[in-house]
């Protein structure tokens, strides 16, 4: 009876420890915005993601700028030299920043409103870069040219219906299903006839954890490229932001893995030593 209630203690703790530890991922690289920043900032240096903001913008310009057709379509070819000098420009790395800031309020703000009418897995506001645009191409022609009205893209689209709070507040309550893990994990070895075994074990399910997040250089851009409702700006920084999330998490989990290759030694060398007492 104790071998069973052991081994479902063990199973419990290796299923709180994955949670656990990845909602702690997420939180701390995707929730918190120093760690969302990090880990999307460096697509502002990205050529493919570039081309596609360019298009966009210019799209956005002759869609939403409010100019009467004969400027717009003398403003047009203006527009996309200028953007494409302005993601060139010494600018550009602030007001990329700043759309990421930005963007990462508003997804969040969202996020924690099941009212919210957005239903996009993340909204990116351009609205820094386009009046950079604004300023050079009005600079360029002699008078004011209004940067659109609204600068947003829809990365991804999701049924709320308030789960996307829910999961928020979910992951940031980590810490607790962490001390559960350990808590389970301590009472597998209290209650177990073979602690050692039973230390191997738990440090073998840890590896398994640590391998599986490996793993996520490759799942999470596939599931990413599976995501519904993006055009080419979204498609290009949401294929960016799983590549640099799937290599993030498989470097995070090498700790992972070698912690629970601690254990198994630990509880090998336990179970021989006991043996041998025997």
């Amino acid at each position: 009876m104790r071998t069973i209630v052991s081994a479902l203690l063990g199973l419990l703790a290796l299923v709180a420890a994955a949670g656990g530890l990845a909602c702690a991922w997420v939180d701390q690289n995707l929730v918190e915005e120093s760690g969302f920043l990090a880990i999307t900032a460096p697509l502002g240096q990205d050529t493919d993601f570039q081309a596609a903001l360019t298009a966009s913008v210019v799209e956005d310009f002759s869609a939403n700028g409010g100019l009467p057709g004969p400027i717009n379509a003398l403003v047009a070819p203006v527009v996309g030299d200028a953007t494409a000098a302005v993601t060139a420009s010494a600018a550009y790395p602030d007001a990329w920043t700043e759309v990421l800031r930005r963007s990462h309020a508003v997804t969040l703000a969202h996020a924690a409103d099941p009212s919210a009418p957005a239903s996009a897995l993340l909204t990116l506001d351009l609205a820094p870069v386009a009046d950079l645009v604004a300023d050079r191409v009005g600079g360029r022609l002699g008078f004011d040219i209004p940067a659109p009205e609204d600068t947003t893209i829809a990365i991804g689209s999701i049924d709320r219906d308030g789960l996307a709070g829910v999961v928020v507040h979910a992951v940031q309550s980590w810490p607790w299903y962490l001390a559960g893990a350990g808590a389970l994990g301590l009472m597998a070895l209290v209650i177990a006839r073979r602690r050692g075994t039973t230390l191997a074990l738990l440090g073998f399910g840890v590896v398994v954890i640590g391998v599986v997040g490996g793993l996520a250089v490759a799942w999470i851009p596939a599931a990413a490229a599976r995501v519904p409702g993006t055009g080419a700006v979204a498609e290009v920084f949401l294929g960016g932001v799983a590549d640099r999330v799937g290599i993030a998490v498989a470097e995070d989990s090498v700790p992972v893995a070698v912690a629970g290759l601690i254990a198994v030694v630990l509880g090998v060398v336990g179970e021989l030593a006991v043996g041998r007492r025997a």
